[in-house]
């Protein structure tokens, strides 16, 4: 791992931290918000990175390029300074907010080089933004936007062993996440349980609101009139029945404090969740992501995955080891 001159890097620091990192677009600043709202909840240092890809940083040694590669040098050389120029500017804002600040800029691939930089500064939560630097892109999938989630994001939630904090949406983030609610996902796994057990903590930070969902995708159809009901609506309605009752013990068990929200739909999931989210005016929707042992790497599951490319506000990505 290479640091640049200017902003110099650590790898520990005492007392607990959190990784924000900003790619220092025109759309980071969400991302740096929710990074000071996040250290602000949770008491913690904030610390600030931008990673330099140096995929991007491979210069011919041709003695007839000599003159061009060092032209392509120092033009990189001022790149970089005013990048450090910029991050230095945005640890002035964090400071300026209240939150204990620091500020480097390092060389490496960003979806590798995040995730090691949070294991190395001991950060207990990593907050990115969803996209890449192209910015906002979006298709239109069986009549609903989806956002195309930038690569880094997916490949830094995919190998991050801790939460990673994505700045999704575009409301204010309420300062501190003060009095927030937050909405969980559940379909009773693992994965999904680490995600109650920080959202806990979380909303017992903020003095905030619980709320945790369940989806019901019913067999049986349509709901028909009393009077054509088949065997199949009976098999629905028991379906539901029986979805209402675990979900109360569980979150009699695991989460007394919480809300419980049964969904019904017949469409993805992560759709209902995220139409729950916005019934309940959550401002954080918290969702859980399983390990499998696959090159022992993170798979996103298509509910998590989707969770982000169309959630409105930010989405907060639980790995099943974080609990």
């Amino acid at each position: 791992m290479c640091a640049s001159n200017g902003l110099v890097y650590a790898p520990r620091m005492a007392g607990a931290s959190i990784l924000c990192a900003t790619d220092l677009t025109e759309h980071s600043h969400r991302v740096v918000d929710l990074g000071v709202a996040a250290a602000k909840a949770f008491g913690a240092r904030l610390d600030l990175v931008h990673v330099v890809d140096d995929a991007d940083s491979w210069w011919p040694e041709s003695p007839e390029l000599e003159e061009v590669t060092e032209l392509a040098r120092e033009h990189t050389t001022r790149y970089e300074a005013g990048l450090e120029a910029q991050l230095q500017e945005e640890q002035k804002r964090c400071v300026a907010a209240g939150v204990e600040c620091e500020a480097f800029v390092v060389r490496g691939r960003p979806w590798r080089l995040i995730p090691e930089v949070a294991q190395e500064r001991s950060s207990f939560l990593i907050v990115i933004g969803p996209y890449g630097s192209g910015g906002k892109r979006a298709v239109d999938r069986s009549g609903v936007t989806e956002r195309v989630l930038g690569s880094t994001a997916e490949r830094v939630i995919r190998a991050a062993d801790r939460p990673v904090f994505v700045s999704t949406g575009e409301e204010a983030i309420p300062d501190g996440l003060a009095g927030t609610r937050w909405l969980v996902g559940t379909d009773f796994s693992e994965s999904s349980l680490a995600a109650v057990s920080w959202a806990k903590r979380a909303v017992a930070r903020v003095g905030g609101e619980l709320h945790v969902a369940n989806v019901v995708i019913p067999a049986g159809g349509e709901e028909k009139p009393d009077e054509e009901r088949t065997w199949r609506q009976v098999l629905r309605d028991q379906s539901k029945l029986e979805a209402g009752k675990k979900l109360d013990d569980y979150i009699t068990q695991h989460a007394p404090e919480a809300q419980p929200h049964q969904v019904v739909s017949p469409e993805y999931p992560s759709h209902a969740l995220c139409d729950a989210a916005v019934m309940v005016e959550a401002d954080v929707l918290v969702v859980g992501t399983q390990h499998h042992s696959v090159l022992g790497r993170l798979l996103l599951g298509s509910t998590a995955s989707r969770c982000l490319r169309i959630a409105p506000m930010p989405v907060l990505m639980v790995p099943e080891r974080a609990r």
